[in-house]
């Protein structure tokens, strides 16, 4: 039996890759906080050398894009998740000959292509965030050559906080739902990245960048109005542009993931159904 190590299990791809692998073959280890602290350099070699996984994936990392566009406090944990522990698990996992999967981000793109970006695109992100993704790809390939990073897009799935979670429930109060029409990308179900996972990346072991997002690319407003298509509220989403939010940081305005490596995945509207349905 393969053993698999699982950092980050109780995010929002976490949580879904331990649901899908904990009734398989495998053998999971989801350590937590307190059995292991991930800016802790000894803590997490002395871990990895003494479990001694076959595969480690990393869900772990520093999500708040405009909280670190601007604090340095927020930069510093920032560079810690995002390319350090990257680079050490990196390390790890060619000492030990262990696969090593970790999740990049469309942000490292500016979005100004104006159409899908494919693996083979240069980066170039437009915030601090981003930055420190594309940081990690660069860690991460450097020091394991045997490394996959996997590009994916605004994830929604069976976890407290994501997108279709927070507009199910504006739509169900009094409150008005307001969404920007100038950002597009592809909206994609976590479950649906767990059992690629578990049914096809470790079966082959690819390495290097590979794009994997649900098809059928959409702004957000688009995506909520689907959402609210599939709740039948009956209530109208307003249309606005990023500049009425007032963000810290850029987004770019069409983060599209294509790829010249797979084929996409099945259409979002229809995970998004399958969501609604069972975890709403």
């Amino acid at each position: 039996m393969n053993k698999v190590l699982l950092l980050g299990s109780t995010g929002l791809l976490g949580s879904a890759i331990k649901q899908v692998f904990l009734p398989s073959d495998f053998e999971l280890l989801v350590p937590d906080r307190s059995e292991l602290e991930l800016r802790s350099f000894h803590q997490v070699a002395d871990y990895i050398e003494d479990h001694m996984p076959d595969v480690i994936i990393n869900c772990a990392g520093y999500n708040l894009v405009d909280q670190c566009e601007v604090e340095e406090y927020e930069q510093v944990l920032a560079e810690e998740l995002n390319v350090d522990l990257v680079m050490q698990l990196a390390k790890l996992s060619k000492k030990i000959n262990a696969y090593f999967i970790t999740f990049g981000s469309d942000y490292v793109f500016d979005g100004k292509k104006g159409q899908a970006y494919i693996e083979s695109d240069v980066p170039n992100p437009i915030n601090y965030y981003g930055q420190t993704k594309l940081r990690a790809e660069i860690q991460a390939l450097q020091n394991n050559d045997k490394a996959l990073i996997i590009r994916t897009s605004w994830l929604f799935g069976p976890h407290k906080n994501n997108f279709v979670s927070s507009i199910y429930k504006k739509l169900e109060s009094d409150n008005p739902v307001a969404v920007v029409t100038d950002q597009t990308g592809c909206p994609t179900y976590t479950l649906d990245i767990a059992n690629y996972l578990l049914n096809t990346v470790l079966e082959e072991k690819p390495s290097g960048v590979m794009h994997l997002c649900n098809d059928n690319p959409v702004n957000w407003h688009q995506f909520a109005l689907a959402i609210e298509e599939l709740a039948a509220t009956g209530k109208m989403i307003e249309a606005i542009s990023s500049k009425d939010l007032k963000r810290l940081a850029t987004r770019p305005e069409c983060s599209i993931l294509s790829s010249e490596r797979i084929k996409p995945m099945r259409n979002f509207k229809l995970a998004l159904q399958e969501y609604i349905t069972q975890y709403l």
